[in-house]
């Protein structure tokens, strides 16, 4: 399974939990989300909701969730999408850092 790695690092001095939201799926174009940098469970349904923890994230230190596009069968070739996913501290709710891929049927 091939996928995209998001890495959350905590660069605060002390350990923090982080909430991930990410965007959901949208036809032709569905998503998975998965703890950990591959294999993994399905975290899919927290992270579309916005309720995935990354607990314990000590400071300095980081974890991976990762994701999978897929596209349907019958995507137009050229179909394209932003996927976001952003990381919220919970420590302080102010800080948060986002990453966005853009992903393209050829």
């Amino acid at each position: 399974m091939n996928g995209l790695s998001v890495n959350t690092q905590n660069d605060g001095s002390a350990t923090d939990t982080f909430t991930i939201l990410g965007a959901g799926s949208s036809s032709p174009l569905s998503v998975k989300y998965y703890s950990g940098a591959s294999g993994g469970t399905d975290i899919t349904s927290a992270v579309t909701a916005g309720t995935y923890k990354l607990s314990n994230v000590a400071a300095g230190s980081s974890q991976y969730i990762h994701f999978v596009v897929t596209a349907a069968t019958n995507a137009p070739s050229g179909t394209s999408r932003g996927f976001l996913v952003t990381a919220i501290s919970a420590a302080d709710t102010t800080k948060r850092d986002a990453v966005k891929a853009s992903v393209s049927v050829k």
